[in-house]
């Protein structure tokens, strides 16, 4: 299409043609393969097993983001003109009024809909997220019981904080390039092979610091800029109408299979940010560097394409917060229907935002610093707010008394877990393991072993150390199933950990081991691991203890359930002391069946946690006086109260037992 045509036909108003007057040819392709990406990202959030690499369409906004602002930069400057504060101004306008829409938002609905805990952590999120650090923010959470990723409303803010990193960074390099005249090409050359080098290597030993860390993401947005200061110096001529040469074209169908194959070819084993993503990054940057093919002008400038690349990023930022409250609302019974309808609801609030927000306030000369202002000021009320809920663990005052109690965070209780030094975290290998893990050299000694179930048991048993005159040692390791052999993707550290524990068990003869875990794994790991690791363990301790899963809740866990309890019920209720609302009985009774069938083939005994806290009338949520007390804060973890209570039901049948 002819760009001023396009511009021209699509700019009803000054302010519209304000929007296409940049420092170079608008160029609808750009637009389309925006559209590409945050489909890409939205198709994968929605039904992740039909793009499984859809994700890869945060790298081609990289892409994109690094040509086009390396692009204004490089001529700004070449013409003498370029201004660090109106750099700065612009991206202000451009990021901020979507952005303290959505987010502002975002926390009104979790005031009413969510938890201590939840609000909590979506506190920290907003927090940093006003201050461009949300990937800092995240990476300090791995390795924290923390919530699922996909009822974190505001995590998809990881990418902003690392573009709006590079927004900060970037042009003070640049300015220091050309005062040093430096060649800046062969510079960002050099820093994007750096990147990436370093992307692989800390990939292979730490890949939540690869995926969230701006100088292992930086050669996806230099790879925009290589491409934009190459062009500055060569001038290319952008083709519209006319036929470009068979190469190119060639060129551009490989550029969209390489980025097809990227989002329908990757799988779960492969690492990411790693060789793969290679792909989507080289076939965005040849589709940008190659304009005027038939891809471009039929399908990437299509005016559906343009449209959608248009609202891209309000499209972007409203759609995590709604898919991840329709998870939290519906649980398991979120369906296509209602997938689909988020998707149609982000689309609407993205277009209504983009015209109502981001081009009244982006664009025009008028009154730039009083915007200015007013988004900065906003943007720090935002902070202000979320740090306050971080800070006051969720805003409790919200909460309705009569069950304020019961909103907990889950930090009430795994302050007692001894998180770091006995209860490893994903990024903790055994080493790390304390010398108080192996008890205080009392007798009976007891082994709890497992995850970080069995963290939230140990206080329990402590409790009752002295008074039953035993002594307690513990090994356990997030995510990380007690049984020899047993490998987790996501968690590099369990096998060895599991040996250590093994290793311990050989040095301190324990008089008990007991395993308890989630056992939310596999029937292959349970059956096989099971047979792999009681014959082991069976001349090293006198007895061997196998505790089934607890009570187990779906939705956002117990805490939750309580406060959705109490809008539901009608009558303002307080969850009952012993409930099936939003119980995982189901699923308990099934993993339940595997261990117990199998702790009888290899010869241990089987205790059942289920069976201890359910009966006919439901399963225990409340203990203690007047039921004051919760058994778990969230799906399954004992509070401090219920590892207590539960740790008295269980210990005669742990002490007394013959293996």
């Amino acid at each position: 299409m002819n760009i001023a045509r396009f511009e021209f036909a699509t700019a009803k108003n000054a302010t519209e043609r304000e929007l296409i007057r940049t420092d170079h040819a608008y160029r609808p392709d750009i637009d389309g393969l925006r559209a590409v990406a945050v489909l890409s990202v939205l198709f994968y959030h929605a039904f992740p097993s039909i793009m499984p690499g859809g994700f890869f369409g945060v790298d081609i906004f990289f892409v994109i983001s690094g040509y086009l602002i390396t692009g204004i930069i490089h001529r700004q400057m070449q013409e003498k003109r370029f201004s660090i504060a109106d750099f700065y101004s612009r991206r202000i306008r451009r990021i901020f009024p979507a952005l303290i829409l959505v987010v502002a938002v975002t926390f009104v609905l979790g005031w009413f809909l969510l938890p201590l805990r939840d609000m909590q952590s979506l506190g920290t999120n907003i927090a940093g997220g006003a201050i461009f650090a949300q990937n800092f923010v995240l990476l300090g959470q791995v390795g924290y019981f923390d919530l699922a990723a996909d009822k974190k409303p505001l995590l998809h803010l990881w990418s902003l904080g690392i573009e709006e990193q590079y927004y900060v960074a970037w042009p003070l390099i640049l300015l220091l390039v050309r005062r040093l005249n430096w060649n800046a090409l062969i510079l960002v050359a050099l820093l994007a092979v750096a990147s990436f080098v370093l992307c692989l290597v800390v990939g292979a030993r730490a890949p939540d610091y690869a995926f969230y860390l701006p100088v292992t993401r930086a050669w996806e947005l230099l790879a925009g800029s290589a491409l934009a200061l190459w062009q500055g110096g060569h001038k290319p001529r952008v083709a519209h109408a006319t036929p470009v040469g068979a190469s190119r074209e060639i060129a551009a169908v490989l550029a969209c299979a390489a980025i097809m194959i990227g989002l329908w070819g990757y799988r779960s084993w492969m690492t990411d940010p790693g060789w793969f993503t290679l792909l989507p990054v080289l076939g965005a940057t040849t589709l940008i560097a190659l304009p005027g093919t038939v891809v471009h002008r039929h399908v990437l400038a299509a005016r559906p394409a343009v449209w959608i690349g248009l609202i891209s990023y309000p499209l972007y930022l409203w759609h995590f917060p709604l898919m991840a409250y329709a998870r939290i609302h519906f649980g398991d019974g979120l369906r296509i229907r209602h997938m689909l309808a988020v998707l149609l609801i982000s689309a609407v609030l993205a277009w209504l935002t983009y015209i109502w927000i981001e081009k009244p306030l982006r664009f025009g000369r008028q009154r730039v610093r009083i915007k200015v202002a007013g988004l900065v000021t906003a943007m720090i009320a935002l902070g202000v707010v979320g740090y306050a809920a971080d800070r006051t663990n969720g805003l409790p005052m919200r909460i309705p008394a009569a069950i304020r109690p019961f909103m907990l965070t889950g930090g009430e209780s795994s302050q007692y877990w001894r998180s770091g030094k006995c209860l490893m975290l994903p990024e903790q290998g055994p080493e790390e393991f304390a010398g108080e893990c192996a008890g205080s050299g009392g007798r009976p000694l007891v082994l709890i072993w497992g995850d970080s179930y069995a963290a939230s048991l140990y206080p329990g048993l402590k409790h009752l150390a002295d008074e039953r005159g035993f002594d307690v040692a513990e090994y356990s390791a997030s995510s990380c199933a007690p049984l020899i052999g047993y490998v987790n993707s996501q968690r590099r550290f369990c096998k060895p950990s599991n040996d250590y524990t093994l290793q311990k068990i050989q040095e301190l003869h324990p008089d008990v081991v007991v395993l308890y875990s989630t056992w939310s794994y596999s029937e292959t790991d349970l059956r096989g691991g099971l047979q792999r690791t009681v014959p082991l363990l069976r001349p090293l301790t006198k007895k061997i203890i196998l505790l089934g899963p607890p009570a187990t809740w779906t939705g956002e866990g117990l805490s939750a359930n309580v406060l959705d309890y109490y809008f539901e019920s009608g009558d303002f209720a307080t969850l009952p002391e012993r409930t099936w609302y939003r119980s995982n009985e189901n699923w308990t009774r099934a993993i339940e069946a595997i261990l117990e069938d199998e702790a009888a083939k290899v010869g241990i005994e089987y205790v059942s946690m289920r069976r201890l806290m359910c009966n006919d009338k439901g399963c225990l949520a409340r203990i203690g006086p007047n039921g004051a007390e919760l058994t778990a804060f969230d799906g399954g973890h004992f509070t401090h109260a219920g590892s207590i209570f539960m740790a008295g039901k269980v210990i005669d049948r742990i002490l007394t037992s013959k293996d």
